[in-house]
């Protein structure tokens, strides 16, 4: 299968991962906005080792995206799905550490959203 045709193929999961990114990088931005709001350094370690858990989160769903080959973007989205699990029980934790609880609620609805659309990846 040519390239051309494997994007064709392979679009709406690649739209739904670049999707994913997108939330995944608006929890990050809400979880800056929080460190800064604290100047407890215990919570700002806390929200530092979330961060970097949505980081290389979402550094996996920038590389699944960028893999051509059909059967390796599978195993990727697969993996990702297990990931994912991961980072559903983060949410609980998370209105935990963020003080402000409008803007916990959004970094949650932000990663349960990326969640929802990463389940639904074939």
């Amino acid at each position: 299968m040519s390239n051309g045709a494997q994007n064709k193929t392979k679009g709406t999961p690649r739209q739904t991962l670049l999707k994913a990114v997108e939330l995944i990088r608006s929890a990050e931005q809400l979880l800056i906005q929080a460190s800064r709001e604290t100047a407890n350094p215990a919570t700002l370690t806390k929200i530092s080792i979330e961060y970097n858990q949505l980081d290389s989160f979402l550094s996996q769903l920038l590389h699944a995206q960028a893999i051509a080959d059909d059967a390796e973007f599978g195993n990727a989205t697969a993996a990702l799905k297990k990931q994912a699990a991961m980072l559903e029980a983060d949410e609980e934790y998370i209105k935990k550490i963020v003080s402000d609880a409008a803007t916990a609620a959004k970094i949650i609805g932000y990663i349960a959203q990326a969640l929802t659309l990463i389940g639904k990846l074939p």
